[in-house]
């Protein structure tokens, strides 16, 4: 099956609300805590390695990143939340951006939040999740890093991921193995026909 988006490419990266894209078309924005594995996802759901910088210090993403699947969807990479090695200005800059892109951007139609499958729902994601459910923004709770555990501790921590969720299923995904991304690009497919 064709991979949708393969031809994903990088647009700009923002860190002032009116420095933003033209807001037309579907936008799903990529949230998670500075270790979750977003960028090795992002890089693993459109096939391309080099997509996403994947740094070996978490937190390295201090803007907020565009990158256009086709015409009428983009994937919006949000900075890891709690990173590590920005500086508090630039948190308290970005912190404003976020919520003006919540209240006003018409374009947003869901949040994929992708957690650690070891370290699910710490407070930044519950914060992410009541966010989300303020705004009335749907999300997709992913859970990386999955080959990190066995089949039966996966599904342990599934269940106790979806316990605290209502009328939501998480989706486990493993960069490493490429499993999981079929399920998630349906996903976010349904959102972007929206």
């Amino acid at each position: 099956m064709k991979n949708l988006f393969k031809d994903t490419k990088f647009m700009l990266g923002v860190t002032k609300y009116k420095n933003l894209p033209e807001d037309v078309g579907n936008e799903i924005l990529l949230a998670g805590r500075s270790n979750a594995g977003k960028s090795s996802a992002l890089n693993a759901l459109t096939d391309n390695p080099k997509l996403a910088r994947i740094s070996k210090t978490p937190g390295r993403t201090t803007e907020i990143n565009f990158f256009e699947v086709n015409d009428s969807l983009k994937l919006v990479d949000l900075p890891g939340y709690g990173f590590a090695k920005s500086s508090s200005y630039k948190r308290k800059d970005w912190a404003p951006l976020l919520e003006e892109y919540f209240a006003r951007r018409e374009s947003l139609r869901a949040v994929v939040i992708f957690m650690d499958i070891r370290h699910p729902l710490k407070d930044r994601d519950k914060d992410m999740i009541a966010l989300c459910n303020s705004e009335n923004v749907p999300f997709i709770p992913v859970l990386t890093k999955s080959d990190k555990m066995s089949n039966n501790q996966k599904n342990k921590a599934l269940a106790q991921v979806n316990k605290n969720m209502v009328g939501v299923e998480a989706i486990t995904v493993s960069s490493k193995d490429i499993t999981g991304f079929d399920k998630l690009s349906k996903e976010i497919l349904k959102f972007s026909s929206a």
